[in-house]
This record gives structure tokens, C-alpha cells and sequence, in this order.
């Protein structure tokens, strides 16, 4: 007999209304044999430089036999960080991962110290996933990407479309507030000509949402280029540069790439956050969120359910010592650097995180 797909939380939704159904579906993945996954996000930062020479690099090394069995490529969008490629890598598991590091010359390349004095950066952002700790929401059953891709099922959820419904999705919040253990953004470190590498503190929060026109109409296509998507723009915009005020330390949108450098109809937003509950009070009350949501609805009125997009994410809060971050030689722009100001940073810079 096979074991039950899970994660599932066993305790009743603390913030669904009773009674409440929700207008559209929406759908979460499940596993059968994952209890945690990898995710580390790669980047080369391109200033004078094109980063070709390290691109090749990096590529030979996601290409070894115990490499990422998911991989996702993506270029910062102009006005959204600094120019930068993007890689997306998955593993099914830390072991596979650690594999993959010992076998392969990826850390002989994050050694080169060559690149601390050149025209362009590396980074990456470990992420070790732990499923009770995430959760991941389609709008449609199809295209699955990133974590999704490994589900072995897919289910329609009825908690969605109302306010926590995303921390109702998430297994470990029914025992937790998941409250932030770091309470401030001061940090004004930069990497440049510098190796940073610490891990974030017990709580903080990645989202990871994906918009795909691929398969929209060319009217709905129209609509959500002059309406639905400057909306959204000014939204990440926003949190990018105010980030002290609301809670985001970082936060790149970038345009999905296939693997040959073709561009796609996806964009990608990466926003790290101080914790979920601060992701949630901007998602929930603040004015450039829900300009974003009117003009979605407005989409989905004028479409009659229908609007075309494809919408999903996957939102992750982390135990302490399972987001890690390592920047060669980069600016701090988009990301997790913004917290090194922080008393609770002073002495942790350099020093070794098992990742």
C-alpha cells in the first residue's frame, strides 16, 4: 500500500470564514516521498562584464551526471535589480544535492577568488525546503514548474482566495506563529570585491511567484499588459524600495528564459521577507497590493473566470540555518544583504554554513 500524499495539516484552517467557497480553483501539489527538497538560486551579476566565460562554467557543472534534475533559467528584468542571469536549480534531496557538490567542481568555481576582482558577480542562495514549511498554489493543472514538478499528484485546495489562506496552506503554521527573529533592515553592506557568505535567521520567508501569458487570448493578452501587469510592476517596485518599511529584504522580478537564452511569456518575482507575517500585511493591506488584486479581478469579471493567465508560486519559511546566502563580489541589490546590518549579523560574516 502506498503512503498518503502529504504534507497535510491536521488541525482545522484557523483563517478560512465559515461557510466561504472559493470563486475559482486553484490546485497544490502533493508528495508521496518527500519529506524536503533543494532549491539554490545561481547568479551572475553582469556590470562591465558579460559573465560568459563563468555562464559556461556554471553550465558544465549543472550539466554532471548528479546535477539538478530541474532546472529553470531566467535575466533580470531593466529597472528590477542589477542585469543578471538566473538559474533556478532543484534537487529531490539534501543527500542528492550533497552528491552533487562532491562529485562535481562547483566549489572549486565559488573558490575562484579571481572573481572578487573582476567586472562581474556570483552568487548563490541555498534553500534547503522542508514541504511542512511550504506551500505551492496553481491556478491551472497544467505546465507544473520548480518544486511541482516532482508532485505526485495534484489536488484542488479550498484554501484559497481569502485573507491567510496562504499561511492555512502551510503545514507548520497550525503549531507556530512563524514570528520574525530578525526585527529590523539596516544593512547598507555591499559584496563588491568582497566573499559574504552567512545563513538567515530561524523564519525568514521566500516567495517565488510565477506569471505565464503564454495562453492567454490576444485580448486577454492586451488587458493584462495595460492593465493587470503595471499594477503588478509598481507592486514589486515598491517593496524593492521600501523595503525597510514593509519587511522585504530583497526582491528581483525577472523574465523566464529557455535554456538557449529564448525569451518566454513567464516572468518570475524572488522577494526574500523578514518573516511570512510581513508578507502578509503587505499582501493583505497595503494600497499598491491591492491595485494589484482590482485589476486581477476586474480580468477574471471580464473574462467571466476565465482570464487565460497562468498564476502559481511557492512560498517557503525557513528553521534557522536553511536559507544561506553566498555573494561573490556583488552588489547588494535584490539581495539577502539587506539584513547584515542587524546586530544579530556582526559576527557572522564569513563564516561556514553547511550548505
Amino acid at each position: 500500500m502506498s503512503r498518503p500524499i502529504g504534507p497535510r495539516r491536521k488541525s482545522p484552517p484557523a483563517n478560512r470564514p465559515d461557510g466561504f467557497e472559493p470563486p475559482y480553483d486553484a490546485f497544490e501539489p502533493r508528495f508521496r516521498e518527500m519529506n524536503d527538497l533543494v532549491m539554490v538560486i545561481f547568479g551572475i551579476e553582469r556590470r562591465s562584464g558579460n559573465g560568459e566565460d563563468l555562464k559556461g562554467r556554471l553550465l558544465t557543472e549543472f550539466n554532471h551526471e548528479a546535477g539538478p534534475t530541474i532546472l529553470e533559467h531566467a535575466e533580470v528584468k531593466t529597472g528590477f535589480g542589477p542585469s543578471s542571469l538566473i538559474w533556478f536549480a532543484y534537487w529531490r534531496s539534501k543527500d542528492a544535492y550533497t552528491e552533487w557538490q562532491d562529485s562535481s567542481a562547483i566549489e572549486t568555481l565559488f573558490d575562484d577568488e579571481t572573481i572578487l576582482s573582476s567586472d562581474y558577480g556570483l552568487w548563490r542562495e541555498f534553500c534547503h525546503i522542508s514541504l511542512d514549511h511550504n506551500e505551492t498554489s496553481f491556478s491551472r493543472a497544467t505546465d507544473l514548474t520548480g518544486l511541482s514538478a516532482y508532485a505526485d499528484a495534484l489536488e484542488v485546495t479550498p484554501l484559497h482566495a481569502y485573507w491567510g489562506s496562504m499561511r492555512d496552506r502551510i503545514v507548520a503554521a497550525a503549531d507556530s506563529a512563524l514570528d520574525a527573529e530578525l526585527l529590523s533592515l539596516n544593512g547598507n553592506e555591499h559584496g563588491l570585491g568582497k566573499r559574504i557568505r552567512f545563513a538567515a535567521p530561524a523564519n525568514t520567508c521566500l516567495i517565488k511567484t510565477t506569471q505565464d501569458w503564454s495562453q492567454t487570448t490576444p485580448e486577454q493578452t492586451d488587458m493584462y499588459m495595460s492593465d493587470v501587469r503595471p499594477a503588478y510592476e509598481d507592486g514589486v517596485s515598491f517593496t524593492r524600495q521600501n523595503g525597510a518599511e514593509v519587511g522585504c529584504i530583497g526582491a528581483r522580478m525577472v523574465r523566464e528564459h529557455s535554456m538557449d537564452g529564448e525569451p518566454m511569456d513567464r516572468t518570475v518575482t524572488i522577494g526574500f521577507w523578514t518573516s511570512i507575517g510581513h508578507l502578509e500585511e503587505w499582501t493583505h493591506s497595503h494600497p499598491t497590493h491591492e491595485r494589484i488584486m482590482g485589476e486581477f479581478m476586474g480580468m477574471v469579471e471580464r473574462f467571466q473566470g476565465e482570464p487565460g493567465l497562468g498564476l502559481w508560486h511557492e512560498v517557503t519559511v525557513f528553521p534557522e540555518g536553511r536559507l544561506v546566502g553566498e555573494y561573490l563580489n556583488c552588489t547588494t541589490d535584490g539581495t539577502l544583504m539587506a539584513m547584515l546590518g542587524s546586530q544579530i549579523y556582526s559576527d557572522q560574516i564569513g563564516e561556514q554554513y553547511d550548505v
